[in-house]
């Protein structure tokens, strides 16, 4: 088994030495197959917790000024505001485009893309 910080340990550091998941799994002896399935499974159960029934509209000049919570609270403690977490964020506009956005990101990454996303 793999934690979701051993993860995202992984993540980081093979952006900060500019090498692919690929290689740095062959040179740390990690099992792909492990790394992959663990990776997949906590994107999944944050997509699950994060995303409502259906689409939340935002209109311009609504930016939400109160924290977003990234994960709902299910009996433990809340993730702090600056703790990354990945996410996939999708805006689309009222003429039809449609931007996807996702990676690790903290609520105040979350923030910034909602405030750039209404003007």
């Amino acid at each position: 088994m793999m934690t979701r910080e051993e993860i995202a340990a992984i993540d980081k550091e093979c952006e900060q030495q500019h090498i692919s998941q690929h290689e740095y799994l062959d040179s740390h002896g990690i099992a792909r197959h492990q790394y992959y399935r663990w990776k997949r499974r906590y994107r999944e159960e944050d997509e699950q917790s994060l995303v409502p029934a259906g689409f939340v509209p935002m209109m311009p000049g609504a930016a939400q000024s109160q924290p977003i919570p990234l994960q709902k609270s299910r009996g433990k403690q809340q993730k702090s505001q600056d703790q990354e977490s990945f996410l996939t964020v999708e805006i689309r506009t009222s003429c039809g485009s449609v931007m996807r956005i996702q990676g690790n990101m903290t609520a105040a990454h979350l923030r910034e893309i909602i405030s750039a996303s209404n003007v």
